[in-house]
């Protein structure tokens, strides 16, 4: 029987590091430390890795736009970056991260450039100047309407739907919505899916907003002092799903027994946490690899310059894990033995 194709992800599970660092070691790219580096290069020779020979020449320059990097979003743009990165080398382009406003900061544009990655939030600026530079533009947020630029994403009011279903099969008719930024537009659309999947079971949404630099811990309670008695929460994403389990345990209530939790992304951080997330595995690599390729396809094929803009959608995958559970019977009636455990965590003694 002929032997397997090695691949990054097999590297990378061997030596315990990311498939991103394997890449980046293994194309020479900066970012790895050298005995890293030499370490993952020998773990390639060992096991048979078939390096890809250097393009015969570089045909331009993708920037990859993004903004300051945050401790959500490193993650995600690193591995939307990646599957870039493996994209545009296999058909002889580099891609070049920037920081998104730097592109405003020159009068000119370097002319080695032929397109742009944008990994913001709200494109049109960016769609404005890349029009002016008769540049191809790809964006992995949401676009305007009818805006003329090409999109990838993951179906956000697919995933919403799809969650509110499969909580239904747990018995769950009591939804929460976690976030902390109504105006993103990938956010309001998973919450518009699960309350469209909640109708179709007779079942209730509440919209649970908080201030993410302030912490959730208040708003949590003040919600359920006012009556608020979900038996799922799905929050906007995994960071946040991470904090709600933490502010639960503190709390004195269980999950998934009391409440079940569900995050959104995948990130590294929903499996290592305790219990392990429910989560919308979105696929970062593939929608970097497919950004690249609108922007190889505007270039090098003549068809692709005068179709019109492609809208794009990646099906993500329902991860199921140990935070949700069947809906409990019993409604959150150790909320007040959880505000006593506040006030003593701040000093205080007082139920209150």
């Amino acid at each position: 029987m002929p032997r397997n194709r090695v691949t990054l992800q097999d590297l990378a599970d061997a030596l315990g590091i990311s498939k991103f660092s394997v890449s980046r070691a293994l194309s020479g790219k900066p970012g790895v430390a050298e005995a890293t580096r030499r370490r993952i290069e020998r773990a390639a020779q060992d096991m048979g890795y078939a390096l890809m020979a250097e393009p015969a020449q570089n045909r331009g320059q993708i920037l990859f736009l993004r903004q300051e990097i945050d401790r959500v979003s490193t993650e995600l743009w690193s591995n939307i970056l990646l599957g870039a990165e493996q994209q545009a080398e296999a058909y002889g382009y580099m891609v070049i991260p920037r920081q998104a406003q730097s592109v405003f900061d020159s009068p000119s544009i370097d002319e080695a450039v032929v397109g742009l990655i944008l990994a913001v939030p709200y494109p049109e600026e960016f769609s404005e100047f890349a029009s002016r530079n008769n540049l191809p533009l790809v964006c992995s947020g949401y676009a305007g309407p009818l805006e003329r630029i090409d999109l990838v994403s993951g179906p956000d009011w697919e995933a919403g739907v799809t969650i509110a279903r499969y909580l239904a099969t747990l018995g769950h008719r009591k939804f929460a919505f976690v976030h902390g930024d109504a105006r993103l537009l990938g956010r309001a659309e998973r919450f518009r899916g699960l309350c469209d999947g909640a109708r179709e079971i007779d079942g209730e949404v509440d919209d649970l907003v908080f201030d993410e630099e302030a912490g959730l811990r208040k708003p949590l309670l003040d919600y359920m002092d006012s009556g608020g008695k979900p038996t799922a929460l799905f929050c906007a994403h995994d960071g946040i799903a991470v904090s709600v389990i933490s502010e639960l345990a503190i709390m004195g209530i269980r999950v998934p027994d009391d409440v079940s939790v569900v995050g959104f992304n995948d990130f590294i951080s929903a499996s290592q946490v305790a219990p392990r997330l429910t989560t919308i595995r979105v696929p970062h690599v593939e929608m970097g690899a497919a950004m690249a390729r609108c922007i190889i396809d505007r270039v090098s094929n003549p068809h692709y310059r005068t179709v019109p803009p492609l809208r794009i959608s990646l099906v993500p995958e329902l991860i199921i894990r140990e935070s949700t559970g069947p809906a409990s019977l019993v409604p959150w009636e150790r909320k007040y033995d959880a505000r006593a455990r506040l006030n003593t965590i701040n000093g205080k003694t007082q139920r209150g």
